[in-house]
């Protein structure tokens, strides 16, 4: 392997999180103010930039500042370019959070600057607390965009639709790009700092003093200082071990097809007290992932090195954002200690000897094929931008005569995923086609139940965890075909199998996940932990079930 500087002080300062774009260009949050806020009527001397490798030697030769006046900004997604429906201009920009909300920010002319700047949600609190914040924005399959809240702060937030929801100190969340809705996903964890999926959608965390790696399950409850879980005890941990630290930032599961074969799949972990990339193998017991440590990755002689954000770049490299700095952590010394730096900071890149990594395709100009082509892409992140790039083509929005926002879906773009869902060799390429069938509100029952039985267990999980969003038990055929796969094969397919029969309870729904848990491997403690909550969420509802239902009241509940 060889590591490689991309960028580094005075072209950028303290970098926080990083993510790239449909262009393959890096976005980076980027900071002076931390740990000390700005005061709210002042603009802050934080910003957003753009990085560009131009002629692909891994340096960023073109830096852009695209917003400026920013407040310790962390959180970052830069989202596809679209047309806006009211003026008819090409719109590209990105979601971030700056203290103390959640922003849409905007360039309207195609500068590369933004000149617009909308509030989405907020205002988050900060004021206790400014080390953790919100932070790791990461798009989803289902299109929300996936979170986390950091430690110790009190934030009670809303979207446009009024649904409200509390965050004290850490917890993850999710919220729609428009604005409209923000939910609570999980509840606990210390400071979590770092997120990632997997291919199956499987969703982690990197945290600061619980462990390094936690696997989320959706309304599962954490270990945290002294807050309590739900009754059904803490989701189990995957790792005892800590690497030596009580600083871990940023996460990804590699898979970026660049690295030799044996690492696909491995997770790195950016550890700021030890100076290291910490590595671990994933064992898998069902759909109980335990990490488990393996020599550290990359290892500096220099005690300032500060990996706090990693990602696995489209080109298949592992990129590190290094907060260079002589002070450790928040609360080392005072928050206003002159020790502190804050005007350096890097971004390293890694990449592997033996092979090219990838060129990145710049998808604003793909052709609607080539992108449909990249969805069966070696590397996830290449994926995962042209499922964003198609998801926005899918549904064009106007306005209507009257003057009303309405949409069309491009119809021939949706027979396009469908032959995909049904035909290509490629797992990757199915699953993101149907969940672009999904996403783009034109899928079919038909659609669903073929997919539950795709021959991949990809296709089958993403199926089953796009499908707990949408069960109501209106659609008994489709709510059958998610209780069949209860029995699957693949322990993550009956794990999200199970999430998604919870959401929608009935005596039918009940029944089948009190019989298909008598069956339950005994190591996969998460997959018991789902169907605990499922079981839990199917009974909490009133009403729903008495004697004439059949349902198996004498069930024995004592093994769960």
């Amino acid at each position: 392997f060889e590591i490689q500087l991309v960028a580094a002080e005075p072209d950028i300062l303290k970098p926080m999180n990083m993510a790239f774009d449909e262009r393959g260009r890096m976005w980076i949050t980027n900071s002076i103010e931390y740990p000390w806020a700005a005061p709210l009527d002042q603009p802050g001397r934080d910003s957003v930039k753009i990085l560009h490798d131009t002629d692909g030697d891994g340096k960023a030769d073109k830096i852009i500042t695209f917003a400026d006046g920013l407040n310790i900004p962390i959180g970052i997604y830069p989202y596809p370019s679209r047309k806006d429906e009211k003026t008819g201009k090409t719109i590209q920009g990105a979601i971030v959070f700056s203290i103390p909300f959640i922003w849409d920010l905007r360039d309207t002319d195609g500068d590369d600057v933004c000149d617009e700047r909308i509030k989405l949600y907020g205002p988050f609190g900060y004021e206790r607390d400014t080390h953790g914040m919100c932070n790791a924005f990461r798009r989803g399959f289902d299109g929300w965009i996936y979170a986390c809240h950091g430690f110790n702060n009190i934030s009670k937030v809303a979207g446009s639709d009024g649904h409200v929801v509390e965050m004290q100190s850490g917890n993850t969340f999710r919220f729609r790009m428009d604005g409209s809705r923000i939910e609570h996903f999980t509840h606990g964890q210390v400071n979590p700092f770092g997120m990632c999926f997997d291919p199956l959608f499987n969703i982690f965390t990197a945290d600061c003093h619980t462990k390094p790696i936690t696997q989320l399950l959706r309304g599962g409850y954490y270990q945290s200082f002294g807050k309590p879980h739900d009754g059904l005890g803490f989701v189990p941990e995957i790792m005892q071990h800590t690497h030596g630290t009580t600083a871990n930032c940023g996460i990804v599961a590699y898979y970026g097809g660049h690295f030799p074969k044996e690492w696909e799949g491995m997770f790195f972990t950016g550890n700021v007290m030890t100076s290291r990339v910490n590595v671990d193998a994933p064992e898998y017991h069902g759909s109980t992932i335990l990490a488990k440590e393996r020599n550290d990755f990359v290892i500096s002689k220099d005690p300032w090195f500060r990996p706090v954000d990693l990602q696995c770049g489209p080109d298949g490299a592992l990129y590190i954002a290094d907060f260079y700095n002589k002070i450790i952590g928040h609360y080392e010394v005072d928050l206003k200690h002159p020790g502190r730096d804050r005007h350096r900071g890097r971004i390293w890149r890694v990449i592997h000897k033996g092979t090219p990594p990838f060129k990145m395709p710049d998808l604003r100009t793909a052709k609607k094929d080539e992108l449909i082509e990249l969805l069966g892409h070696a590397n996830f992140k290449v994926r995962s931008l042209a499922f964003e790039r198609l998801d926005e083509l899918t549904t064009v929005n106007y306005i209507d005569p009257n003057g009303v926002p309405a949409f069309n879906v491009d119809e021939e773009l949706v027979a396009s995923f469908r032959a995909v869902r049904r035909y290509s060799e490629s797992p990757h390429a199915r699953s993101l086609a149907f969940a672009l069938l999904n996403q783009s509100t034109d899928s079919d029952e038909n659609d669903h139940i073929a997919a539950a039985k795709d021959s991949s267990p990809e296709v089958r999980a993403i199926v089953m965890k796009l499908n707990a969003e949408l069960l109501d038990n209106t659609n008994e055929p489709l709510t059958a075909a998610i209780r069949d796969r209860l029995n699957d094969e693949n322990p993550f397919v009956r794990r999200a199998a199970a999430d998604a029969l919870g959401k929608a309870p009935s005596p039918a729904n009940l029944a089948a996940l009190l019989t298909a848990h008598d069956k339950l491997p005994p190591d996969d403690s998460h997959l018991r932990q789902v169907f605990r909550m499922a079981i839990r969420d199917c009974l909490a509802r009133p009403g729903q079930f008495d004697a004439q239902n059949n349902v198996p009241l004498d069930a024995d509940f004592s093994r769960m």
